[in-house]
């Protein structure tokens, strides 16, 4: 999903996106940002509960750019993106708990864009 430019033509970043590993419990991933190239790196952590009929989705998204912090929510929409084009934003019982102390910019970051 979204591992070229095509996803970015008319703008937006969904696109160099980069799988690095995969198992049941964790996932690593790469985000390029598509203009000014910096690289982002994402993880989520997957745990079941109530016998395996739940999943509790833990992620962070950190720029390997260490001066990237006012990046218009960049990270939290690496996260938002994928989750979303999963289609997991539309599971029954989805819930995204965060705020602006854990995820910066969050509450004004706009995904379409970033």
């Amino acid at each position: 999903m979204w591992r070229t430019m095509a996803g970015c033509t008319m703008g937006g970043q969904r696109c160099l996106y980069k799988l690095q590993s995969a198992s049941v419990h964790f996932i690593a991933a790469k985000h390029t940002t598509p203009f000014t190239r910096y690289v982002d790196d994402i993880n989520f952590r997957l745990a079941s509960f109530h016998f395996f009929t739940c999943c509790h989705v833990s992620a962070m998204s950190v720029s390997e750019t260490w001066y990237a912090v006012k990046d218009h929510g960049t990270n939290y929409c690496n996260i938002y993106n994928l989750v979303e084009g999963s289609g997991l934003t539309e599971a029954r019982g989805y819930r995204e708990v965060t705020s602006d102390f854990l995820c910066t910019q969050r509450s004004s970051a706009n995904c379409t864009v970033y």
